[in-house]
């Protein structure tokens, strides 16, 4: 008897814990937000704000990739995760998907293992601040935005050539690999083949970026 209560108490807690989480990512909504664009103006390429508020330990930073993956894993991102182009939103319902349609074939994924990996409360936490975050900001060709929190590194990289984007638009990205990645057990990137070309993901913090030769 006393067995079957712990086995009952141990269900109980998991299923608990399990409904927490996919409470937490219902509350989390997708911004509004635009497609990265390529950008020939004047402009400083440097490190996204930092929230008020945000945790001491969340810093943010530049890089630059330096770990090449091969495409061969690379899977289509699942259309609810697919961010248009807001400057179309007002044409007709047909444009838009099929505008849906061209963007999901060239938005790509990967989830694989590494060790010592990525807790997800930590780059829960990473994703929440970027969300927060409302900065527009300006990546040099080759180069790498990073945002850490203890053991978790997020980082969104221009593959091709310099290009705007912005926070909203980083963090839908890593909240759409925390959610076919992280909760998994694993840890990814997202490729966006469109030009300009660009890549997002997670690392464990301090490890070297990842990239992907897709110009």
């Amino acid at each position: 008897m006393k067995l079957f209560i712990m086995i009952t108490l141990f269900l109980g807690i998991a299923l608990a814990l399990e409904t927490s989480t996919l409470e937490a990512r219902q509350r989390r909504p997708r911004k509004k937000t635009t497609r990265p664009r390529k950008f020939d103006g004047v402009g400083t390429f440097r490190a996204a704000n930092r929230p008020a508020g945000a945790p001491a330990d969340y810093k943010t930073s530049t890089g630059k990739a330096s770990r090449k993956r091969s495409k061969d894993g690379l899977k289509k991102v699942p259309p609810e995760f697919i961010d248009p182009a807001t400057k179309l939103r007002r044409r007709e319902f047909e444009t838009l998907q099929q505008l849906r349609r061209q963007v999901s074939a060239s938005d790509f994924f990967e989830c694989y293992n590494v060790n010592p990996r990525p807790t997800r409360q930590d780059c829960d936490v990473v994703v929440d601040q970027i969300l927060s975050s409302n900065d527009d900001l300006i990546v040099s060709a080759n180069a790498c935005l990073v945002f850490s929190y203890r053991t978790c590194q997020g980082f969104f990289c221009s593959l091709c050539q310099t290009l705007t984007t912005n926070t909203n638009f980083i963090g839908n990205q890593l909240d759409t690999v925390d959610a076919l990645c992280i909760e998994n057990g694993q840890t990814g990137s997202i490729v966006g083949e469109d030009p300009p070309q660009w890549d997002a993901g997670f690392t464990y913090a301090g490890e070297g970026l990842p990239y992907y030769d897709v110009c």
